[in-house]
């Protein structure tokens, strides 16, 4: 007769633990090499505007169309706050803009004009901007 031998189970929670370190891993590895040839594209061209569709879009779809986690209901005054503050900040850069040149109130994108300016400071500006858009499509 032949016996069988019974192996013991592997450990479910073990193995997806292991799943998502190389999930992780994988899609680190996507960010930082889409940040390297992406951050080649000079500013303000057709090319990097391809660049930021190319990882924009997607995580566009994916925020619109993943149906969200259970979340506690927002309250109106958070609502509030935040819309006022959105609100502030925008009609300041607004004014800014469309206002006279201003060495004193320089808009977001005049301060950040130098970092970007250099290949480094554009890597480091879309791993923020990636691992920011990656933040919120996963909450």
């Amino acid at each position: 007769m032949c016996q069988c031998v019974v192996l013991p189970a592997r450990d479910n929670a073990l193995v997806n633990l292991g799943r998502q370190a190389v999930n992780r891993a994988v899609v680190g590895a996507a960010v930082v090499g889409y940040a390297l040839v992406a951050a080649v594209c000079r500013p303000l061209t057709g090319a990097a505007l391809g660049a930021v569709l190319v990882a924009g879009v997607p995580l566009f779809g994916v925020g619109v169309f993943r149906r969200p986690r259970r979340a506690e209901p927002v309250g109106r005054r958070s609502v509030a706050l935040w819309l006022g503050l959105g609100v502030l900040a925008g009609a300041f850069e607004l004014g800014v803009r469309l206002g006279p040149d201003d060495a004193a109130h320089p808009t977001l994108s005049t301060l950040a004009d130098p970092a970007l300016s250099t290949y480094p400071g554009r890597v480091l500006g879309y791993l923020l901007w990636i691992g920011a858009g990656l933040w919120l499509v996963s909450r």
